[in-house]
């Protein structure tokens, strides 16, 4: 057999991922081994556990060539989540793209707040999901409460063709709509909503240095900038919430490190009564809960 012949034989699972893991490796990747086997599982449509059990088997050229490619796509940078197009949130899986922030485990606490609020609250509650990006958010909280009906927001119609398919895909697509719309501008002012939930853009100006390279030069801008402050969409969610929430109603808010006060102090403002300013796992204020006035 010639040279040539022999190049195009891919060889075993075990082979791939040792060479892809040195070339990950070497591009300074975080947990390479882990990587290439997540990879490897995302081409065969297997479970990992099925790849590291399998580890011998040999791969076809086919196989081995869509592997190749995916590896030097986060050889190159891109994020994992964008190559292998899902991301795992609250126990659901989603399409994620290039157009939507990758779903960040920290945005749980906002969900498990919003279904505390949601199993106290009689008869179906209506919801609203500002910039919601992948449908994460709203979806999750669909899934989880089957009385909730509500909407989805984003300014970005790629994004919400993404969300569109993951609610879809998971099944609660008759029980959210969705619009393009800056923020809630789209919805008149009145008692509509029992809930609105917002993650926010909230990296300050100065901190946008501070990100990953692989964050700053993969994920939406638009989806993590909040000015120079990283209030900005804050100063303008939460007085447009106050005029759209029953009385009673309540409004979630996911927030940066620090940004606690500031955002209680905005929502006071807005004649809103802050309820909590719930902590992540790691001790950092991530969630304000505040509730319309009777």
């Amino acid at each position: 057999m010639d040279s040539e012949s022999r190049q195009e034989i891919p060889g075993t699972i075990w082979l791939a991922l040792r060479g892809a893991s040195e070339s990950l490796a070497r591009a300074g990747v975080d947990s390479p081994r882990l990587t290439a086997e997540i990879l490897m599982a995302h081409v065969l449509g297997w479970e990992r556990s099925r790849v590291l059990g399998h580890i011998q088997d040999q791969l076809t050229s086919g196989a081995y060539g869509k592997f190749s490619l995916l590896v030097q796509r986060r050889v190159a940078g891109e994020p994992l989540q964008y190559v292998t197009g899902k991301r795992e949130f609250f126990g659901l899986s989603f399409r994620v793209t290039p157009a939507v922030l990758i779903p960040r485990p920290e945005t749980e606490l906002l969900v498990e707040k919003a279904l505390e609020l949601a199993r106290s609250h009689g008869g179906a509650m209506r919801f609203a999901d500002v910039g919601t990006g992948s449908g994460c958010i709203a979806i999750s909280l669909a899934h989880e409460a089957p009385h909730a009906v509500g909407w989805a927001t984003d300014v970005s119609l790629e994004a919400l063709a993404v969300a569109r398919e993951n609610a879809i895909r998971l099944g609660v697509r008759e029980r959210i709509g969705f619009v393009c719309s800056d923020l809630l501008e789209c919805f008149p002012e009145g008692s509509i909503f029992d809930l609105i939930l917002s993650n926010p853009p909230y990296v300050a100006g100065q901190d946008m240095p501070n990100l990953s390279i692989v964050v700053r030069d993969h994920e939406p801008f638009q989806a993590l900038f909040g000015g120079e402050s990283g209030l900005d969409p804050c100063r303008r969610i939460i007085p447009q919430a106050a005029m759209r929430l029953v009385p009673g109603g309540r409004l979630l808010l996911e927030i940066g490190a620090g940004q606690a006060p500031e955002v209680a102090e905005l929502a006071e403002r807005a004649r809103l009564a802050v309820d909590e300013i719930a902590a992540d796992i790691q001790g950092i204020s991530r969630c304000i809960v505040a509730r319309r006035k009777i």
